[in-house]
């Protein structure tokens, strides 16, 4: 199973809990969901908000990301906002069909008790 964090950098070592501007809605532990790869959901978009070309994406996903068009694929961000973003260009543009966005996304399972978590960030 591939599970991707479409949440920032900070959100996914740790270093953040949450945005800045969504306090309320913040994790108690910070960190990812073991397995998790890293790709804030910005990168599959031009400055102009429109998609990158289908090329594009699968570079991201497919190269980069290593994610197979038959793979279980579990999509989450901080509720299943952002998350929603990465869902589409999987199942529609690039045609994968096992795709799912977690919808309590690190909100819910940061607040877990005995949930499995990893941080990359380190404390100063």
């Amino acid at each position: 199973m591939v599970v991707e964090s479409v949440r920032s950098p900070q959100e996914y070592s740790g270093e953040l809990l949450h945005t800045p501007a969504y306090p309320q809605e913040g994790a108690l532990r910070g960190g990812h969901i073991p397995t998790a790869k890293s790709k804030p959901w910005k990168t599959a978009a031009n400055d102009d908000g429109t998609f990158k070309d289908a090329d594009a994406l699968r570079a991201i996903y497919h190269d980069e990301l290593g994610v197979g068009v038959d793979d279980d694929t579990i999509v989450y961000c901080r509720i299943g906002e952002r998350s929603s973003h990465p869902w589409f260009v999987l199942t529609k543009p690039l045609g994968h069909t096992n795709v799912r966005n977690y919808g309590g996304s690190w909100t819910e399972w940061g607040n877990l008790v005995k949930a499995p978590i990893e941080k990359t960030y380190q404390a100063p």
